[in-house]
């Protein structure tokens, strides 16, 4: 039996069109350079959490009843804690964001003139900075930034050794930043922050019965990665 020409050329739609679905199956959704470079949607608010290292630039000049005590130095060892950034969007450029941790406890080692000492007090402390954002746009999901602003190195705690009486006052100091979030869709990415940090601390104490006094140089790098979320 023949069928009738119409049928056979329906047919043979139907059976074009079926393979070129499944072929379409197969290979899955096509990336264009267009999607691969698509913006985000704009949100206002954003979250950065994850773990953070300060990286100290360390330096002291400390005196003893007064006089500089020739050759001496401390070092600060690397610190790590978690730490979590807040920011909100005035603009798709223009944002600003306060970062601030959990407070390492940072060992303070007399070095130089002072090397033998060992240990010379610990501090409960750690930086936080609120810096005004510049982020760019036009790189799809990529999104590097810049920063910059004022920083407060909180001290919570001190802690004897060598120096008794220990008493470490805040610092104020000044923050620059660099970094980029990578969006994985309209919410959530990852991002890496780099801050470099200017802080002076000022410190005191009694090494036996002599009162010591010291200007303390930190100048951490801190280097902070993890999740972004926005909404």
């Amino acid at each position: 039996m023949r069928l009738p020409l119409v049928a056979v050329a329906a047919l043979a739609g139907l059976a074009g069109a079926s393979g070129a679905q499944a072929a379409d199956l197969l290979r899955g959704p096509v990336t264009t350079p267009a999607t691969m470079f698509q913006e985000p949607a704009f949100k206002r608010f954003f979250l950065h959490a994850g773990p953070a290292g300060l990286f100290y630039s360390e330096g002291a000049k400390m005196h003893a009843a007064g006089f500089p005590i020739p050759g001496a130095d401390v070092r600060v060892p690397n610190a790590y804690t978690f730490a979590i950034e807040a920011g909100y969007h005035f603009t798709p450029n223009f944002a600003i964001g306060l970062a601030a941790g959990y407070p390492p406890l940072n060992k303070v080692e007399a070095r130089g003139s002072l090397t033998g000492l060992g240990t010379l007090g610990k501090v409960d402390g750690g930086p936080m900075a609120l810096t005004a954002q510049y982020h760019f746009t036009g790189l799809g999901r990529f999104q590097p930034y810049i920063g910059a602003g004022p920083a407060l190195m909180v001290i919570f705690k001190d802690h004897d050794h060598a120096v008794t009486g220990l008493k470490t006052d805040h610092a104020l100091g000044f923050t620059g930043q660099v970094g980029f979030n990578y969006m994985l869709d309209d919410n959530w990415g990852f991002f890496v922050d780099v801050k470099k940090v200017y802080l002076r601390a000022k410190t005191q104490g009694y090494m036996g019965p002599v009162p010591i006094k010291a200007t303390v140089t930190l100048d951490p790098m801190v280097v902070h990665t993890g999740v972004t979320y926005r909404f």
